[in-house]
C-alpha cells in the first residue's frame, strides 16, 4: 500500500518548487539545513556491541558532538535520548547531529525534536481593538422559509441584508447573525457575504427571530457592530420521525401506540395522515393507514404467534418521514455536534446502529494526559507519563505511572486541557449528559507526552511502543495494549521525519513496529497551511495522516494540505475529518462558532470542574478519524493497519464540488464516513 504522505519510500522526491525543500533523507540538498525548528536533544542509536554510556559515564560518542550531552532513556531496537544543555535551533542541532553520526560506532541519528498540540491558537490585541469604532447595522434584513425538496427534513431559513451605511473606516470581516427562539439569542452563523442559509440550529414549526451585525476589521482588530432589527420566519419541513409510546412491535391484535404530534414535530404543518408496515422474517409486510387524528393502527392479516417489528411514517405537505434507521443519542449537547451528523460530517447515527464500539478496544491518546470528567471517567484505563523533563511535565517529575494532566500552563498562558478534549472526541460516554463521542464504548488509555512547553520525540517514540504493549526500559510493560493510537500533535515549522544522510528513523521504526503489532496509527496533518510533509510526526510513515475540514466540507483555513511529489503523486495528507474553523462557521449550530465541542476543564493552571467546550484543529480531526478506526476494530478486532486504510479510503464523503479540496486534490482521499465505514467493514470475511 502507499499512501499520501511525505514520507512513503527512500526514493519519493517532493516538488521543491512548490514547498522550496527536500525531502528528509536528500543527503547531499542544503535545504535541509532549515533552522526554523527546535531540537532537544539527539536519538542515537549504537552499532552493535557499543555500549550507550562511555567509560566516563557520558554518552557515547559525545566527544565528536562537540556539545555536552546528558543521557536519557532506551527507547528500544537500540535507539537512546541523549539531552543537549538548553534547547537549540534546528539549524545547529542539525550540525550538531551530522558530527555524532560521522563517529565509526554510531549506526544513526534522528533530532528530538520539539512538539506541540495540534490545535488553533488565537491572539488578541486589545489596544487595537479599542481603537476600533462599532460599524452601524446591516440594512433591509430578509428572512424567508427556505425549504429544500432535495434535503425535506432540513428546517432551513436563508437571510439576506444590504451592508452598513457607516464602516468609520474599517472593512468589512464578516457578518454574525444571530437568532432567538425564545429563550434568548444565540449565534446561528458567520458569513463574508450579505446573505447566508442557516439550517442545523433549527426546528421546524418555531417562530423565530433572526438579527444581523457587521464585524469590521481594522490594522489586525476586529469588533462586533450595530444588530439590526429583529425579522421573524417559521421555517417548514417534512415532519419529524413518529415517536412510539411503547414497543415498535405488533403481536397478534396488539398494536403499536404513537404520541400525537406538534407543531414543530410535525414540520410546522398539518400532519395528513400515518402510515405504518409491520415486518417479520419470512413473512410478507402487512401495511395500514392511519388518519391524522389517530395514534395506533389496526393491522388485519398478521400471522399468530408471530412478532412483527413496526416502522411509522408521518406525512405532511412536504414529504413524508419514517423512524430514523440509526440510534441518535440523548446526551444534551449532541445537537452541537455538527460534526458527527451534518451533511459533512462523518453520518455516525448509521455507523451506531451496527455498533458503537466494544469495551475491549483501547485507544490511546498520547497527549497531555486527562482530568476528570462525568462524560470520560467510566472509560479511562490505566496510561502512563511520559514527560521526561521535571520542568515541563508540572508534576514534579519524569516518567511515571500517572497520567492525569497536571496542567500545560507556562507564564501567563493557561493551561489546554488538549488530552482531555481529544479524549472526548474518540469516547465521550453516550450517558444522557453532555456529549457523545464517535466510538462511546470504547476505551481511552491517556499516555502523557506533552506537558507545558510542549513534548519530545524521544518521548513519544516511548509513548508510542509502550501504547502498543512492547517493552519499554525501566517502565512496567501495558497490561492493556491500544489497537488505536491518536496523536494531535506535530511541530510548528518545517521538521523533516528523518535527518539527512540517514537511511532509517527512530520514529519509522517505531511506527512499524506498531503496524506489524496491528495497531493503526492516526496523526494530525498540523495547522500552519502549509504542506503536510513538513509537519512532524504526521510526515513519518506509517500513520493515517488528517486533516481538518470545516463545517461547509472545504478545507479549514489553518489545515496542512498535500503537494505533488516528483511523480505528480499528491503527499501529505491521507484523509480528512471535520476539525471546525470558526472564520468560516457556516451553518453550524449556535453555540459552537464552527468549532468541535468535546470534554474540557475549567482550571486556568490546575484541574478545576468538568465542562464542554468548542475548539479546532487537526487535532480535533484526527481523533474522528481514530474514533472511526476503532469501531472498525470493534467489529473486526484482528484487522491489518492496510486493511483499515483500505475501508477509510474507500468509503469517504465526496468532498463539495467547486472547493478546494475538490478541485486540487490537497485534502486526501475525502471526508471520513463512520456509516459507511462500518457498513464495509462488517461485510468483510
Amino acid at each position: 500500500m502507499k499512501f499520501s504522505r511525505g514520507i512513503v519510500a527512500a526514493t519519493l522526491a517532493l516538488g521543491l518548487s512548490v514547498l522550496n525543500f527536500a525531502p528528509a533523507w536528500a543527503a547531499t540538498d542544503p535545504a535541509l539545513t532549515d533552522k526554523s525548528f527546535n531540537a532537544v536533544g539527539l536519538i542515537v542509536k549504537y552499532k552493535t556491541g557499543v555500549e550507550a554510556t562511555a567509560a566516563d559515564g557520558q554518552p557515547t560518542a559525545e566527544n565528536a558532538s562537540g556539545v555536552n550531552l546528558t543521557s536519557g532513556h532506551d527507547l528500544g531496537e537500540g535507539w537512546h535520548s541523549v539531552r543537549f544543555d538548553s534547547e537549540v535551533t534546528g539549524g545547529s542541532a542539525t550540525a550538531i547531529a551530522l558530527k555524532i553520526a560521522s563517529d565509526p560506532r554510531v549506526a544513526s541519528v534522528e533530532l528530538d525534536r520539539r512538539l506541540l498540540p495540534a490545535s488553533v491558537a488565537h491572539p488578541v490585541s486589545a489596544a487595537a481593538m479599542a481603537a476600533l469604532k462599532p460599524a452601524t447595522a446591516a440594512r433591509l434584513v430578509k428572512a424567508v422559509d427556505a425549504w429544500d425538496k432535495a434535503n425535506p427534513r432540513v428546517a432551513t431559513v436563508k437571510l439576506s441584508w444590504q451592508a452598513p451605511a457607516s464602516l468609520y473606516g474599517a472593512s468589512i470581516s464578516a457578518y454574525r447573525v444571530e437568532v432567538n427562539d425564545g429563550s434568548g439569542w444565540k449565534l446561528a452563523a458567520t458569513s463574508a457575504t450579505t446573505s447566508v442559509s442557516v439550517t442545523d440550529s433549527l426546528k421546524a414549526g418555531i417562530n423565530y427571530s433572526f438579527r444581523v451585525a457587521p464585524i469590521t476589521k481594522l490594522k489586525g482588530a476586529q469588533k462586533l457592530g450595530t444588530f439590526s432589527t429583529p425579522v421573524k420566519v417559521t421555517p417548514t419541513a417534512t415532519p419529524q420521525a413518529p415517536v412510539f409510546n411503547g414497543a415498535n412491535t405488533a403481536f397478534g391484535t396488539t398494536f403499536p401506540t404513537w404520541s400525537p404530534q406538534n407543531q414543530a414535530q410535525s414540520g410546522g404543518l398539518p400532519i395528513l395522515g400515518y402510515t405504518a408496515t409491520a415486518t417479520a422474517s419470512g413473512q410478507p409486510p402487512v401495511t395500514c393507514n392511519a388518519p391524522a387524528s389517530a395514534t395506533t393502527c389496526a393491522f388485519t392479516g398478521l400471522v399468530p404467534n408471530i412478532t412483527y417489528a413496526v416502522t411509522l411514517s408521518a406525512r405532511n405537505a412536504r414529504g413524508s418521514t419514517s423512524n430514523l434507521p440509526g440510534v441518535t443519542p440523548l446526551d444534551a449537547l449532541f445537537k452541537q455536534q455538527w460534526a458527527l451528523t451534518s451533511p459533512y460530517g462523518i453520518n455516525a447515527t448509521n455507523a451506531w446502529s451496527t455498533t458503537m464500539g466494544s469495551k475491549n478496544v483501547v485507544v490511546a491518546v498520547i497527549d497531555s494526559g486527562i482530568t476528570a470528567h462525568p462524560d470520560l471517567d467510566n472509560q479511562v484505563i490505566p496510561g502512563y507519563d511520559f514527560v521526561s523533563d521535571p520542568a515541563s511535565s508540572n508534576d514534579g517529575d519524569g516518567w511515571d505511572p500517572n497520567n492525569a494532566d497536571p496542567g500545560d500552563f507556562s507564564g501567563s498562558s493557561t493551561s489546554s486541557w488538549h488530552g482531555t478534549h481529544v479524549a472526548g472526541i474518540i469516547a465521550a460516554q453516550s450517558n444522557s449528559i453532555g456529549i457523545a463521542g464517535v466510538a462511546p464504548n470504547v476505551k481511552i488509555q491517556p499516555i502523557r507526552a506533552l506537558g507545558s512547553d510542549g513534548g519530545n520525540s524521544s518521548d513519544l517514540i516511548a509513548a508510542l511502543r509502550w501504547s502498543a504493549g512492547l517493552h519499554v526500559n525501566g517502565v512496567p510493560d501495558n497490561k492493556t495494549p491500544a489497537q488505536v493510537v491518536n496523536l494531535s500533535m506535530g511541530t510548528d515549522s518545517f521538521t523533516p521525519c528523518r535527518l539527512a544522510g540517514q537511511t532509517t528513523g527512530a520514529t519509522e521504526v517505531a511506527l512499524a513496529d506498531l503496524k506489524a503489532a496491528g495497531v493503526t496509527v492516526v496523526s494530525a496533518a498540523g495547522n500552519f497551511n502549509v504542506p503536510a510533509a513538513q509537519s512532524y510526526p504526521g510526515n513519518c510513515f506509517p500513520t493515517i495522516n488528517v486533516g481538518a475540514t470545516a463545517y461547509s466540507g472545504e478545507r479549514a483555513s489553518y489545515s496542512n494540505y498535500s503537494v505533488p511529489d516528483s511523480t505528480g503523486q499528491m503527499v501529505g495528507v491521507d484523509i480528512s475529518a471535520p476539525g471546525g474553523d470558526s472564520k468560516f462557521p457556516g451553518d453550524s449550530p449556535a453555540g459552537t462558532e464552527g468549532k468541535i465541542v468535546s470534554t474540557m476543564n475549567d482550571g486556568k493552571t490546575s484541574p478545576g470542574n468538568p465542562i464542554y467546550a468548542g475548539e479546532e484543529g487537526t487535532s480535533m480531526a484526527a481523533p474522528i478519524v481514530s474514533g472511526v478506526v476503532a469501531l472498525i476494530y470493534s467489529l473486526k478486532p484482528k484487522i491489518s493497519f492496510d486493511k483499515v486504510w483500505d475501508v477509510l479510503k474507500s468509503t469517504v464523503t465526496k468532498f463539495p464540488a467547486g472547493s478546494t479540496c475538490a478541485t486540487q486534490n490537497i485534502c486526501g482521499a475525502g471526508i471520513v464516513n463512520a456509516g459507511a465505514a462500518v457498513a464495509a467493514a462488517a461485510a468483510l470475511p
